[in-house]
């Protein structure tokens, strides 16, 4: 008898083939078997009649790292069909850490994981994780502005090397944040040859994003020839209103780099606003030290400095406009779902948006999150077309506004739902397709064997939804709202979802990378 069979879906394998009615087996958390079985018996049945059957779907980049500390449940990526979040993004994981003093006490992949077994932690979806090079570097050398020296970067190595090998997928770089901004080439390349021993994955949260994306792009290009490692743009963008209108050049220069040899890749979320900390508006040389350096010359005689440095980011009221304060992290909760523009004239008193954003950094200590209107529509759909990755750049969060203190970006409720709602619209790819890029696509460019296709012998992470319907509920106005249209989730053969409704099953693990070629 099998543990469960899903019953009359549509199944999508995940491969981009077309879908087929039929029944699918899982047995001791493997599926067993696919096809009519009405022969086969087992201790529940899940209705699948009118729906599809896909593989649970992979989150391309995700932050949901260390979210079971405060919530087990993680309720905004579980409803939106996802089993799998690929995190330790943008240069910043859980680990490694100098010593257990840090204010990161994971000292090494393993005791992460060996810390969250031991502690008795649970969540709600599995997680694929990368080594953040600018935890990395911050292990070695702090927050200091300079070349790592001969010394500090075997160090580097070496931690990196003990953690991929330990079932690290790859490096994640945060080029645009402190202190992945001080890294120069040199010490990108050397530590991407050990990710390239592993087989590994580098993705990249490119230094610009805007007007100098192409030179930022040819970085990471050229990390790629140098290393031979593969390369990916995380959450593809153009956040400036002066090169809107670029995607197609912007993708182009990735083909051309495919012709000459780089494995380079992207993923892409489909909303047309960023989100992430303030302090990203902040010149470079203030963020030396962290955000305690920063702390410390809003409090100084450089303030003026880090003002005028902000200065060129918001210059006028239209574009304080375009920045929706979501995260105050508890220092200033009246400023959170505010424009930085209502904050400067209706709580500041001031139309210095500049000096307004600098005050918000030092009332919230460095700590503040800000959504930014800064895509173009036209722009993301380009992208959305593309042979790309889905990745909300989220986090797993509950679905009860009352828990939570912030007004997060929708795409952490409604990444998955918004990508196939937008599908239907724009008819920009067959359902087939869309499946394979949140499924296949993702799952073989970081690495996992035996996710993200329907067969035989594979692990049984499955998400049944109805194509016609699933959508997003999240707004950026309210946004803690759980997504509709998935019906049943299951992970590693349990139940996660049933319904519509979450089973009270924490199933999610910390996948490790296996089979990685070395040498």
């Amino acid at each position: 008898m099998e543990d469960i069979i899903i019953r009359g879906g549509c199944i999508y394998d995940g491969t981009g083939s077309e879908g087929y009615l039929g029944d699918i087996a899982i047995k001791d958390g493997i599926i067993t078997a696919m096809g009519k079985l009405s022969h086969l018996s087992a201790k529940e049945e899940l209705c699948a009649h009118g729906l599809a059957v896909a593989p649970g779907f992979i989150d391309s980049h995700a932050h949901s790292d260390v979210g079971f500390l405060s919530d087990d449940s993680y309720a905004s990526k579980l409803y939106q069909g996802i089993t799998t979040e690929i995190s330790g993004q943008c240069g910043g994981s859980p680990f490694p850490a100098a010593d257990a003093d840090s204010i990161n006490p994971w000292s090494s992949f393993d005791a992460f994981t060996h810390a969250f077994s031991a502690g008795g932690y649970a969540m709600g979806t599995n997680q694929a994780m990368l080594v953040g090079h600018g935890t990395l570097r911050t292990a070695v050398l702090g927050y200091e502005d300079r070349p790592a020296t001969r010394h500090e970067l075997n160090q580097m190595k070496s931690l990196l090397r003990r953690d991929l090998q330990s079932g690290a997928f790859g490096m994640s770089l945060g080029l645009e944040y402190s202190p992945g901004f001080f890294a120069p080439m040199e010490e990108l390349c050397e530590l991407s040859k050990v990710v390239k021993e592993f087989d590994g994955l580098i993705p990249c949260h490119m230094r610009n994003e805007g007007e100098a994306i192409f030179s930022a792009m040819d970085e990471l290009i050229t990390i790629g020839k140098v290393s031979g490692a593969r390369v990916h743009i995380s959450h593809i963008k153009l956040d400036r209103h002066t090169v809107h209108g670029n995607a197609n050049k912007v993708w182009q220069h990735i083909l051309d780099a495919r012709k000459n040899g780089v494995q380079i890749s992207a993923d892409v979320y489909p909303f047309t606003a960023s989100c992430t900390t303030l302090s990203i508006r902040c010149p470079n040389w203030s963020l030396e030290g962290g955000e305690e350096g920063l702390m410390s010359h809003l409090r100084g005689e450089r303030r003026n400095e880090v003002i005028e440095g902000i200065r060129s980011h918001y210059f006028n009221a239209e574009r304080a406009e375009t920045c929706l304060i979501s995260d105050d992290k508890g220092y200033w909760p009246e400023i959170v779902g505010k424009t930085l523009r209502f904050v400067a004239e209706e709580m500041l008193f001031t139309t210095d948006y500049a000096a307004a954003a600098a005050e918000i950094l030092l009332r919230t200590h460095g700590k503040a999150y800000c959504i930014f209107f800064v895509m173009d529509e036209k722009d993301m759909l380009y992208f959305l077309q593309q042979d790309i990755g889905i990745g909300s750049d989220g986090y797993a969060l509950t679905g009860d506004r009352q828990k939570l203190g912030s007004n997060p970006h929708p795409r952490s409720y409604g990444t998955m739902p918004e990508f196939f709602r937008l599908r239907r619209e724009h008819n920009f790819c067959t359902l087939s397709e869309a499946i394979r890029r949140v499924t296949q696509k993702p799952a073989q460019m970081i690495g996992l064997k035996d996710r993200g296709i329907l067969k035989p012998g594979m692990v049984a992470d499955v998400t049944v939804f109805d194509p016609d319907t699933i959508a997003p509920r999240s707004t950026y106005l309210a946004p803690v709202a759980l997504s509709t249209g998935v019906e049943h989730v299951i992970i590693g053969g349990g139940i996660a979802l049933k319904n519509g409704k979450q089973t009270e099953l924490r199933l999610g693990k910390f996948l490790k990378k296996t089979g990685a070629r070395h040498g």
